[in-house]
């Protein structure tokens, strides 16, 4: 049986090692560590019991897995000494390292060592004792410190146009020479292509990885393990999902531009990834060869961007109006439904169907019936298309004239607001200049006492910053405003292009149509529905505007 001297020897010697820590060289690596601490230990005559070594962890929290193994241990009473080389070793963040030295370990009887700290909680009248807690600012200032120069490098070379990355994104592989920039993996770049051609013709992301997988197309993780045998082990079922189509379909690197900086972490503390504003990436553009063209690019935002995104059906069929038709009493959603019936010949008859989703969710004291049978609704706006398209093939100058005329009456109303807004906008700011100056004036001849003076300067600058940017927002929207030709050529070339159409398609829909509004049901023959139709570029913004 061991005495009561020899249990109070009981050793645990914690070492730790982090990148940053690495370019000290030799005088802080894990080694050598190991070696002054045992050798300390032995001339004490203490026995090591168990050691603890983080290797690559910075000391900024204490989620690493062998400081985790030690308290374990400090807390089932197998150790009755924790010893470090100095206080940086056992952690950076001065709060979590003091409430360990100074209530955690003195609560189960540990006595603290950091050698070349001289501190031990053993002798709590020593200067090293004394300085204890700056010592620990100061490592954490230290760790702050290094974590902002780490930050000013990346973004540095980021904004140089260096590919700061462990492995290329899917569809390209890392270059070898210069700044590694990417160059295109032929196979996966195919994939790449096939996703972005489905969005672009409307299909969502969870139905484009629905198809990928069954057509037994390797997920990035495991075509990244099968064809240059990494090691990741993220994917565990081994099938495509939306979210890693939806990170591909929004990265720029498959227009040839670098993003880069588009995640961070909460601080130097909490390694946790965010991602970042889109205003704050770092891109610089045409660094490498593109997969996809800027067309197809955006003609995906333009499916992000879209009212409705739609829903696939039981029978994994999306339909082509579905996400698109809204209520007008409500404002609501109108959503595909499905009624059934039985024939004479005892078969069941399925019947899809759009009715107001409050109508039906809630009930009738917050909408009504707007009952419509879904292939009379297609057949109606196909009609309304066909209709159009016509109209342009005998005479696309007279019908580019009408759609312009129409879009001009629409945002006639919104763009004589705007332009009357931004005139007030900017005769103010030219009276808050003359302001500010009057008031300068004033207080150099001494109309007016310093701190009246300094009142009315911050007003005034708060008012003019708060209104210049104000200004600034009209002015993209009076630009924006101008493109309403533009507009009408591509609305005009994408009806063209469904000169042939025999169906109403999904991504016939999507290119076209904005939103259809449907008024409500009445078993009264003699009342004529209203049914709308809101084009794409031609009555653009409609669901924002009512």
């Amino acid at each position: 049986m061991k005495s009561k001297q020899e249990q109070l020897n009981r050793t645990g010697i914690y070492l730790r090692l982090s990148k940053d820590d690495e370019r000290a060289g030799e005088s802080l690596s894990i080694e050598n560590q190991r070696r002054i601490l045992t050798e300390y230990v032995k001339s004490q005559g203490w026995q090591i019991v168990s050691e603890y070594a983080d290797d690559g962890y910075s000391g900024t929290n204490f989620d690493r897995p062998e400081v985790q193994r030690l308290l374990d241990d400090v807390h089932m009473g197998r150790l009755d000494i924790v010893i470090v080389k100095d206080l940086s070793r056992f952690g950076r963040n001065y709060i979590e390292v003091g409430r360990y030295i100074d209530y955690e370990f003195p609560l189960y009887n540990i006595r603290f060592i950091a050698l070349t700290d001289n501190v031990d909680t053993a002798n709590k009248n020593s200067s090293g004792m004394d300085m204890m807690p700056i010592m620990n600012v100061f490592n954490e200032w230290h760790s702050a410190n290094t974590s902002k120069k780490i930050r000013a490098v990346r973004e540095a070379n980021a904004r140089s146009g260096k590919y700061l990355t462990t492995s290329a994104a899917y569809g390209y592989v890392k270059g070898g020479i210069d700044k590694k920039l990417p160059v295109v993996d032929d196979e996966a770049a195919e994939v790449v292509k096939r996703i972005f051609e489905m969005r672009a013709s409307g299909v969502g992301c969870r139905k484009i990885a629905t198809e990928l997988t069954l057509d037994g197309i390797l997920c990035p993780s495991d075509y990244k393990r099968a064809k240059f045998g990494s090691t990741n082990q993220e994917s565990k079922k081994h099938c495509w999902n939306s979210g890693v189509v939806r990170k591909i379909l929004q990265n720029p690197i498959y227009l040839g531009h670098l993003a880069q900086m588009r995640r961070t972490t909460v601080s130097y503390k909490n390694k946790k990834a965010v991602n970042r504003d889109e205003s704050e990436w770092i891109i610089v553009k045409n660094t490498h060869e593109p997969i996809v063209t800027q067309e197809i690019w955006d003609k995906c935002r333009e499916m992000d961007n879209a009212v409705g995104h739609g829903k696939i059906a039981k029978s994994g069929k999306m339909y082509p109006l579905s996400g698109l038709v809204y209520c007008p009493d409500c404002g609501g959603k109108i959503r595909l439904g499905w009624t059934t019936s039985k024939r004479s010949d005892g078969t069941v008859r399925h019947v899809s169907n759009y009715n107001c989703g409050n109508f039906l969710w809630i009930g009738k004291h917050i909408c009504s019936s707007h009952y419509i049978n879904q292939s009379e609704l297609d057949g109606i706006v196909l009609n309304d298309i066909r209709s159009k398209i016509r109209l342009v093939i005998e005479d696309e100058d007279r019908e580019r004239r009408e759609f312009l005329k129409r879009k001009e009456q629409l945002t006639a109303a919104k763009l004589n607001s705007q332009k009357r807004k931004y005139k007030n906008g900017k005769d103010r700011l030219a009276e808050l200049e003359r302001l500010i100056q009057s008031v300068y004036e004033d207080k150099v001849t001494g109309k007016i006492p310093e701190e009246v003076c300094v009142g009315l300067i911050d007003k005034y600058l708060a008012e003019k910053r708060e209104l210049t940017e104000k200004v600034n927002e009209l002015e993209k929207s009076l630009s924006e405003s101008e493109q309403n030709a533009a507009d009408i050529d591509e609305f005009i070339r994408r009806l063209k292009k469904y000169a042939q159409a025999e169906e109403l398609t999904r991504e016939m829909c999507m290119e076209l149509i904005e939103c259809v509004t449907v008024s409500k049901f009445t078993r009264d023959k003699s009342v004529e529905r209203e049914i709308h139709i809101y084009y794409k570029l031609m009555d653009k913004g409609y669901t924002e505007q009512n």
